[in-house]
């Protein structure tokens, strides 16, 4: 069948041509299944985020592509990236982006249980006597607009990522100095809200005595020399009560605990540091490597936009082609289809304690969300040791959200970390017993 042979309304052709665009190429377009919930959302926040952008660097257009060709004509360009991911435009840095699809901005939300549990928040939620600890917090978030760096590190410590998900599997994808493959990693990830939940088990997981906030777990599958290898990590609510985790060695049938000193390692030669998970992992404490938290001036930012497909399928039959890993040339390039301006609220995290790997952290965060999605690193001497950059899979309906891809680069040593996803949004199906390295060490086996 040919356009031409049959006899179509033009306005039917229209959408139709649309709906196809939208879904299947870089101009993908999020939009929500409730306008009435969108609506409600962005009254709930005070503003949308796409009439607060547009005003840095307006000669970039949606519609352009910049890459490492073109992207020194439009200065403006340094503006809307941080210098993290502005030097790797140069096509001569170490792992250089992929071409960057500008398309228009759009409106995200997340659903009518996180406005309801907000809104009890906003009457209840303060920091406690220590100074950070979050009390009377009961979902949602923690400020819907966060004053101070304490305010905005409880949205870091308290991000929204359902009340459960999983990621059957997580790839970590490793790459050396020259950028080309070198070995990958997969584990089963499970993460579960025992308190402040929001979709679909509202009054979390009774009882909870110990104050058990979320667990976070996961059972490595390949390749053989780590497969069976299980943890487990207990975040409370006290802010200095520190998280209980807890590591099964497979090779030496072994459980071992792990220590604050611990988390700040890296997991089997990759790049993901067990206090970046999520990209800010690390406990809050006055006490065990206590940081400063200072909010910076709100901003544009350009990053990538979030899609959204059903597990289990996956990127390429769910239409999202040009969301790729492509390490079918000279050096692997990240393909996000498309990127965005985004108003962000930054957070610059500062250790106190010189034993931490990282004297200073800057943290992005998307308000619609509620998540993180872009934060450098640097090391004791001040050097830029390593980025994040993600993007999401979020519902259209607002329940639900996950991560997609993540590159994570070491500017110092030249190695590089993609984190590959395929998840599951609010699985019924997890329970507690994904809270006890036992289970999962029985279940690797």
């Amino acid at each position: 069948m040919t356009w031409e042979n049959k006899k179509i309304p033009f306005i039917v052709l229209s959408i139709i041509i649309g709906v196809v665009f939208c879904i299947n190429s870089s101009a993908y377009c999020w939009q929500t299944k409730d306008p009435k919930l969108a609506e409600d959302f962005a009254k709930l926040l005070g503003f949308k985020v796409k009439d607060k952008v547009g005003k840095v660097a307006p000669e970039i257009k949606p519609g352009m592509t910049i890459d490492g060709t073109n992207y020194k004509q439009y200065p403006g360009l340094a503006e809307l990236l941080p210098k993290s991911l502005y030097d790797r435009m140069d096509p001569n840095y170490y792992a250089p982006m992929a071409p960057i699809k500008i398309k228009e901005t759009d409106q995200y939300h997340l659903g009518r249980g996180w406005i309801e549990k907000s809104m009890l928040s906003a009457k209840t939620a303060k920091i406690g006597a220590d100074g950070l600890t979050l009390e009377g917090y009961v979902g949602g978030y923690p400020f819907i607009n966060p004053k101070s760096g304490v305010e905005l590190a409880q949205w870091a410590d308290n991000d929204y990522l359902g009340d459960t998900f999983a990621m059957r599997p997580m790839r970590l994808r490793l790459y050396g100095r020259d950028n080309k493959p070198e070995r990958e990693l997969r584990q089963h990830l499970n993460v579960l809200r025992y308190m402040n939940c929001t979709d679909w088990m509202p009054q979390g997981i009774q009882p909870n005595p110990e104050k058990i906030h979320y667990v976070a777990s996961g059972t490595f599958i390949y390749p053989k020399d780590i497969s069976g290898t299980s943890y487990v990590r207990k975040r409370f609510i006290p802010a200095d009560k520190p998280d209980e985790f807890l590591l099964f060695v497979a090779t030496m049938r072994r459980i071992r605990r792990m220590s604050g000193r611990d988390t700040q390692d890296p997991l089997f030669g990759s790049d993901l540091v067990w206090d970046d998970y999520n990209i800010y992992w690390q406990k809050l404490s006055t006490k065990d490597f206590p940081n400063d938290y200072k909010i910076l001036p709100a901003r544009e930012m350009l990053l990538p936009t979030y899609i959204d497909y059903d597990w289990p399928n996956d990127r390429a039959s769910a239409g999202y082609t040009d969301y790729n890993v492509d390490e079918s040339g000279s050096q692997c390039f990240l393909n996000y289809g498309s990127w965005q301006r985004r108003w962000v609220y930054p957070l610059e995290v500062t250790s106190r304690d010189k034993a931490y790997c990282y004297s200073k952290r800057y943290l992005v965060t998307e308000p619609e969300t509620c998540v993180q999605l872009q934060t450098e690193m640097f090391d004791q001497s001040g050097r830029l040791w390593r980025d994040w950059v993600r993007d999401y899979n979020l519902s259209q309906t607002g329940v639900g959200i996950m991560e997609e891809l993540i590159d994570i680069v070491d500017h110092i040593n030249h190695h590089r970390t993609i984190l590959d996803f395929k998840g599951h949004k609010n699985p019924t199906w997890m329970g507690p017993e994904y809270a006890d390295v036992r289970f999962l060490s029985k279940k690797a086996k």
